[in-house]
């Protein structure tokens, strides 16, 4: 099957150009701001501007979603309306384009690196973690982007197909590995570096996450020892429910109250 022509009504390819040169100054200047921050050469001028690095780090997400949604609409809509019969054009669009999605995958990193600076002070969270993925998966709708650009596969539409092919991924991953019982593996980790842990935090985490809680007390310090047990013995230490209304995480729960509290 043969590729599906584009609008009929199409973008210059000269202006194409210029608004992508434009993108990419923009962005370039704020990659740079975010490495300055991100290896330490900003912090006085954070300081200066009353920002705390917690805050500073926190914000940079939705720095990258606003980053990533503006490059991602910007490129795949010039892509499929601007004229670009000259080859000289067509050259430069995907030089641009290439450079505005190496530009927005800098971003990426640092944000990612900025999210692990801060868990190595205050510990993982659910929100924390799905944000590191959201990076991840940001890298991945990229790389797929910049390989459309290349050329390949030409002929077939497969970028927005490949892109929701792999959210859905994502999403399966993330039921299969329990996220929560993947949160208590980082911060009891976290806590034999630290000596410390959120224990008000952890009695927020569902039934996912008891069994993996009372597990990791063996690797705990024995100070630490009495805020896991509040947190994931704080429960029902029985299950019974009928077949319709049962849950396999409140039963596994229940059992591992049993046995370990």
């Amino acid at each position: 099957m043969d590729r599906v022509d584009g609008p009929a009504w199409r973008l210059g390819g000269t202006e194409a150009l210029v608004v992508l040169a434009i993108l990419d100054a923009v962005f370039a200047a704020f990659a740079i701001a975010q490495v300055l921050a991100a290896t330490g050469a900003a912090a006085d001028t954070l300081r200066s501007a009353g920002v705390i690095y917690a805050d500073y780090a926190r914000s940079g997400f939705f720095q990258l979603l606003w980053v990533s949604g503006i490059t991602l609409a910007v490129l795949f809509l010039f892509s499929r309306i601007s004229r670009l019969s000259r080859r000289r054009n067509a050259l430069a669009f995907m030089v641009l384009a290439e450079s505005a999605i190496a530009l927005t995958l800098m971003v990426d990193v640092v944000a990612f690196r900025r999210l692990s600076l801060y868990e190595e002070a205050y510990g993982f969270t659910m929100l924390r973690l799905y944000s590191h993925v959201f990076a991840v998966w940001v890298a991945v709708v990229f790389l797929l982007l910049a390989v459309d650009f290349l050329g390949l596969w030409s002929r077939r539409r497969w970028f927005v197909g490949a892109t929701i092919a792999s959210a859905l991924i994502v999403l399966l991953g993330l039921n299969f590995i329990n996220p929560e019982a993947l949160v208590v593996a980082f911060n009891t980790n976290h806590a034999q570096i630290a000596h410390k842990i959120d224990g008000e935090y952890l009695t927020q985490l569902s039934s996912d996450a008891t069994p993996a809680l009372l597990a990791s007390r063996a690797s705990l310090d024995q100070a630490l020892r009495s805020q896991v047990d509040h947190a994931g013995c704080s429960g029902q230490r029985t299950y019974s429910a009928p077949p319709a209304a049962f849950n396999w995480s409140d039963a596994q729960a229940a059992a591992a109250r049993r046995t370990g509290c």
